[in-house]
């Protein structure tokens, strides 16, 4: 467990770190919302979480607020959360010009400590806000507490050889990179050891936020292992 004074000192650097990269994530990630297999994604996750109009939604880490836009497009009452000021400026910004923007609530905070009552959410979508947090079971525990009791929940990491991680090895030298590098199978540990069951899982393997390219173009094996060690992203359905 990390200790305050740490974890203080962890979350003061994300948010720097995050508040200097919004512009340009803002910029990405309208433009792979905008993308012809976007539908089909948010198909399958609306699936996976159960969602339905009406239904209340937790997006975690929800940096300029696309995802959460458009679940709230499809009837979804969205409590957006993001660490980072200037991210949450940006999605408040983007939901002016959307007429989907009256279900959406945004607050500044960290996952691991949410502004939120117990038990106030039917799910949590958490797409690859893992990784950057200063203590994994701490959040999933705070995600626990937020969630209804049947309530689902989606997370997602990279895997070991994964475009995202591709500079992991700095981590040797001791560098503050605001990244603890979870792969595939810890987390599905780490989900099981505080008590979640895993429902389903799959892997991306297109390119990272910057463009990089996954080495891999695609699943080739069958071997689970393999897919998540070369997923550019892997997502895991829990409840």
């Amino acid at each position: 467990m990390m200790d305050d004074s740490a974890r203080q000192n962890w979350i003061g650097r994300a948010q720097a770190t995050w508040d200097s990269r919004a512009e340009f994530w803002n910029a990405r990630s309208s433009a792979n919302a905008a993308a012809a297999d976007r539908e089909a994604d948010l198909d399958r996750i609306w699936r996976e979480l159960e969602l339905h109009p009406g239904a209340r939604l937790l997006d975690a880490g929800s940096g300029s607020g696309q995802f959460a836009l458009a679940f709230a497009a499809r009837g979804a009452q969205v409590i957006g959360v993001d660490l980072s000021p200037e991210m949450i400026r940006l999605a408040r910004a983007n939901a002016t010009h959307m007429l989907s923007s009256a279900g959406i609530t945004w607050n500044v905070g960290s996952v691991d400590c949410l502004p939120l009552p117990a038990s106030c959410v039917d799910a949590i979508h958490a797409r690859m806000v893992l990784p950057f947090v200063p203590d994994i079971p701490a959040t999933l525990r705070e995600f626990r507490r937020v969630l209804s009791p049947e309530g689902r929940l989606l997370v997602s990491t990279a895997g070991p050889l994964s475009p995202i991680y591709r500079e992991s090895w700095r981590r040797h030298l001791h560098e503050e990179s605001g990244c603890n590098f979870v792969v595939p199978w810890e987390l599905e540990h780490l989900l099981q050891e505080g008590g979640w069951t895993i429902s389903s899982g799959w892997g991306e393997w297109g390119a990272d936020a910057r463009g990089t390219a996954n080495a891999v173009s695609s699943a080739a094996t069958s071997d689970r292992l393999m897919q998540q060690a070369t997923a550019t992203t892997w997502t895991i359905i829990a409840g």
